[in-house]
């Protein structure tokens, strides 16, 4: 298991575009890799990114201000999933901007919009799984600490045919664990730490810390701090072929 703690990297937010991004895991590429990639892009008032395409599969997390992607709102706490060579958007903020994680288990070559000439000739086969989950409210403090069982449910549901793809939220009380999701028969997951703390190896991951757990990995247990904590779990679909090859050369 991989982990990193935000607090270490949100000084090194930089200017990009109109807008403001912090990598967390990986870093700016122009070509495809194995290696995680995740990082916080915070878009300016009113900012828009036109529809467009990746050639990984990722997730994002939309975790303050307020927009919309597509035809949905996007506040905090919502996620959004999209296969590979899979269009989406156009992603524009509201009045006071919109910030959001995106996630993925190998580093992308950067977007495709779908407006480039002839994009559909940069398309691969793809299940063109595009969703969006249910709206995350976080605890008040006292009422996260006092939780008295672990609380776990689905906010984007596993379809059939989805190979596994699901987000669930974990919510324990303060001093609380409880293991996490098989990561067996998955694409491997992130565990987005959105309140309180996870305690991993004797460090208190605190908003918005990222552990990410592949897909061989043993199931990890979640010990949540003295506060509490909350925690999404966004869990890949197991990789296709086009997943599994992409940087092996």
């Amino acid at each position: 298991m991989q982990a990193i703690h935000y607090a270490e990297k949100e000084p090194d937010r930089f200017k990009r575009g109109r807008g403001w991004k912090v990598n967390l895991f990986g870093q700016n590429s122009d070509v495809p890799a194995k290696d995680l990639q995740a990082f916080r892009i915070d878009m300016s008032a009113n900012m828009q990114l036109d529809g467009h395409f990746h050639i990984v599969d990722q997730f994002q997390i939309f975790i303050a201000g307020s927009g919309t992607i597509g035809r949905h709102n996007a506040s905090m706490v919502t996620a959004h999933y999209a296969d590979h060579h899979t269009g989406y958007g156009p992603l524009i903020a509201g009045d006071q901007g919109m910030s959001y994680l995106t996630l993925r288990s190998k580093t992308d070559a950067g977007l495709v919009k779908l407006s480039t000439p002839n994009v559909r000739e940069q398309l691969k086969p793809t299940k063109r799984r595009h969703r969006v989950s249910s709206h995350v409210v976080l605890s008040i403090p006292p009422v996260l600490a006092h939780i008295e069982a672990p609380i776990i449910h689905t906010v984007m549901e596993e379809k059939d045919g989805d190979d596994g793809m699901t987000v669930k939220v974990v919510r324990l009380g303060a001093n609380m664990e409880t293991s996490a999701p098989a990561p067996a028969n998955t694409g491997g997951y992130y565990i987005i730490v959105m309140n309180g703390s996870i305690v991993h190896q004797g460090d208190a991951y605190e908003p918005w810390s990222l552990l990410w757990v592949c897909h061989d990995d043993e199931a990890p247990m979640l010990r949540s701090g003295e506060k509490g904590a909350e925690v999404m779990i966004s869990v890949f679909p197991y990789w296709d072929e086009w997943m599994r090859n992409l940087g092996e050369e």
